[in-house]
């Protein structure tokens, strides 16, 4: 059976449902009760009633988990995550089993639409091979040429507020049902019925807005917190696999590594372009990888460029991941501006400051002869990371006066004590 790690590793993806975080966003931006039952009732009401009316007009989209592909000139959805598997992990399932059950299910929807479709066709639409287990040929490069770059990835944020269209008869329906039998003023029920309408439209968009092999994934917002709140879900849409990669027929591990870090490289982008960052369980969850292959990759790609992919274990310090404060570090210390650092890492110029001023405040606890407890008490951080920069300030400070000059550089005077 999953043992706990398995269960606490994707406790999040459960969370991330529509409705749930339809009816979060609704609760706080009219200051409902925790449990309120009109925010409840109104996001049923209000997605019942568009689900129907866009049924009738024809209007097809793509949810949160659902990929779209194209097979035998068809544009089909298939689903990569059911919260309604996820949730049975270490109850009654294991992993190897829910995932099992999303093959299947995968594989129903596609021979319904092409009853010849066998398990390779759908594992070729979804990236995977049997060949992924043959040795690569020595000294296989399965890294890419050059980094992709932000620059190149065309995805930008969609806004709830800029969706927000309700058909007459919809609002009409619904607002009235409020007013009712909640007691709703009319014209809070409409403002919360264009405010669950927006968020639907934010979190599913219509089939025809994605192109084949692109998925709605549910991502961890840029904005930190203590707790999983559903409000920090931002709807963002990645390409899993280009129409070009679909094509491509894998001979052996090294080539399936390398169409799983151009997979990692462009998702982990195409999501920080949207105000969102994967985690590492959902880059595993997306790419099939284990987390030893994702680090070997993401470590792999880093060493090679100089350039660490926005994962929220990087944005957010959400994780095991790359030493990426050390690395700014280094990156300032051999000369880059902080403009540079921010574009070489994914991150904002401000937060490369704030990793910069600790390192200076703990050289200045340094020189002063503070020892590794006190300074980790001061600067509120754990030891491995004091640890970690005092290894830098012994490489690139092997004399006392180097490390004078450094802070004097950075407007920092320090005082002779005697």
């Amino acid at each position: 059976m999953a043992g706990k790690g398995t269960r606490n590793k994707f406790a999040t993806l459960t969370a991330r449902d529509l409705r749930t975080v339809q009816v979060a966003h609704l609760r706080t931006r009219f200051e409902l009760a925790e449990r309120s039952v009109l925010a409840e009732r109104a996001v049923e009401l209000v997605n019942t009633a568009l689900e129907r009316y866009e049924a009738e007009a024809g209007t097809i989209r793509v949810k949160p988990g659902q990929l779209v592909i194209e097979h035998a000139g068809q544009r089909i959805i298939l689903p990569l995550l059911e919260t309604k598997w996820v949730s049975r992990l270490g109850q009654d399932m294991t992993l190897a089993e829910v995932k099992r059950q999303h093959e299947h299910e995968q594989y129903c929807r596609l021979v319904r639409k092409d009853p010849a479709a066998t398990y390779g066709v759908l594992w070729r639409l979804l990236g995977r091979s049997e060949h992924s287990r043959k040795r690569a040929p020595k000294e296989y490069d399965f890294l890419p040429d050059e980094p992709l770059g932000h620059e190149s990835v065309s995805a930008l944020p969609r806004r709830p507020e800029d969706l927000a269209r309700v058909p007459g008869p919809v609002l009409e329906a619904v607002a009235g049902t409020l007013v009712k039998d909640y007691g709703c003023p009319p014209g809070q029920a409409e403002a919360m019925i264009k405010t669950i309408a927006g968020i639907r439209a934010w979190c599913c968009p219509e089939l025809s807005e994605l192109q084949p092999g692109q998925l709605v994934w549910f991502a961890h917002g840029t904005r930190k917190s203590r707790k999983t709140d559903p409000r920090l879900f931002v709807p963002v849409i990645l390409t899993l696999l280009t129409p070009e990669e679909q094509d491509v027929v894998i001979q052996h591990r090294g080539e399936f590594k390398r169409l799983k870090m151009r997979q990692i490289e462009r998702m982990t982008t195409e999501a920080w372009r949207q105000d969102g960052v994967l985690t590492n369980s959902d880059v595993e969850w997306l790419t099939g990888l284990t987390p030893t292959v994702i680090r070997e990759l993401l470590e792999g790609y880093q060493e090679k460029f100089g350039v660490i992919l926005p994962t929220a274990g990087t944005v957010l310090d959400m994780g095991r991941t790359l030493t990426h404060k050390k690395i700014v570090v280094e990156m300032a210390l051999s000369g880059m501006t902080t403009k540079e650092i921010a574009r070489r890492i994914y991150h904002t110029p401000e937060a490369v400051d704030a990793y910069l001023r600790t390192f200076d405040k703990l050289l200045i606890l340094h020189h002063y002869g503070l020892p590794v407890s006190a300074m980790a008490r001061v600067l509120g951080h754990g030891r491995s990371l004091i640890e970690e920069h005092l290894a830098l300030v012994k490489k690139h400070f092997p004399q006392e006066e180097d490390l004078k000059n450094y802070l004097a550089s950075r407007g920092v005077k320090l005082e002779d004590t005697g």
